[in-house]
């Protein structure tokens, strides 16, 4: 582990999971991501971050390198960022979307897809429909990755699942960290890793699902993708850490896309936060993550996919 994620595995002990067994504070949480440090809202040289309005009152944020492209591109991105579908957007999730962008060499959309408890379960699911076909739409001809995280991934599967069911083209790939995947919150991890999670309590992660779900079954499908059919789903790239508390919704999520026919790539790292490879800006392991982005990307034939550096 390096010293720069045994520091922020503290810094979100002491400001995330301090709280985890207090009452959800809506106002508090979103007034401290509203405006993000501005470290995470740099714009490395050549990448361009541009706000596009589509149809169905939806935005994104556009992030693709800087310079025009040459042709259209092959491959395009739809990013469905975390935050227990109550907080965050694309701004504080600007840097996993433009590390993932970068590996793949592909542009990526940000959706601000709408929020609960203002917009309960299936609001987001809903945005996230529409964008994907909205994004296939926008790029004739390109293939669509779905990536996310937390939340976000869970978010990805659905999209996912949602393109089967309605006959669409089904996305190249899935790339998900530490997806959200049952909103029931029954692993096993939940209360083994209690401890060792640096960033959420048993608790805080219940009153999370009860506040996006409302009155909705946690093991709805389209909520909880682990309890739906995975049959038929892309290659999917999962991370997630030994010590989350939502390790187990990887695992048994993995363990099940497997056993019907998904071809499944896992990457596990300990001592890392939950969804650690979102932090590019700041980690070395998660710069690290993206090498293995790239390489998934190329796995599934992506040929604009940030190659492995030169041997010496």
């Amino acid at each position: 582990m390096s010293w720069q994620s045994f520091l922020l595995n503290g810094m979100l002990r002491l400001v995330l999971k301090s709280q985890g067994n207090k009452p959800i504070n809506l106002a508090r949480i979103r007034a401290n991501t509203a405006k993000p440090p501005r470290r995470a809202l740099r714009i490395p040289d050549g990448i361009s971050v541009t706000e596009v309005e589509g149809d169905n009152g939806l935005r994104y944020d556009l992030i693709d390198q800087a310079a025009p492209r040459a042709k259209a591109p092959d491959t395009v991105i739809l990013y469905l960022h975390g935050g227990g579908y109550f907080f965050g957007s694309p701004r504080t999730h600007r840097q996993a979307i433009i590390g993932v962008s970068r590996a793949c060499g592909a542009p990526a959309y940000g959706l601000f897809y709408r929020l609960a408890p203002e917009h309960p379960f299936p609001a987001a699911v809903e945005d996230a429909a529409h964008a994907y076909r909205w994004v296939q739409a926008r790029h004739p001809g390109a293939k669509i990755i779905l990536a996310g995280d937390s939340a976000g991934g869970g978010l990805s599967i659905v999209t996912a699942l949602g393109a089967r069911a309605a006959g669409l083209p089904m996305p190249l790939g899935l790339i998900c960290y530490s997806p959200w995947t049952d909103l029931a919150v029954t692993g096993a991890s939940v209360d083994a890793n209690a401890k060792s999670c640096a960033m959420f309590t048993p608790g805080g992660v219940r009153r999370g699902a009860v506040l996006y779900l409302s009155t909705t079954d946690p093991r709805e499908p389209r909520a909880s993708p682990l309890y739906a059919d995975l049959t038929g789903l892309p290659p999917i790239l999962l991370f997630a850490s030994r010590q989350e508390i939502l390790l187990d919704d990887t695992l048994r999520f993995a363990e099940k896309a497997k056993k019907q026919g998904v071809d499944v790539t896992l990457i596990l790292r300990d001592r890392m936060p939950h969804v650690w490879p979102i932090f590019v800006h700041l980690l070395p392991e998660a710069r690290e993550a993206m090498r293995d982005v790239a390489a998934f990307a190329r796995k599934i034939g992506v040929a604009s996919a940030l190659a492995p550096p030169a041997k010496a």
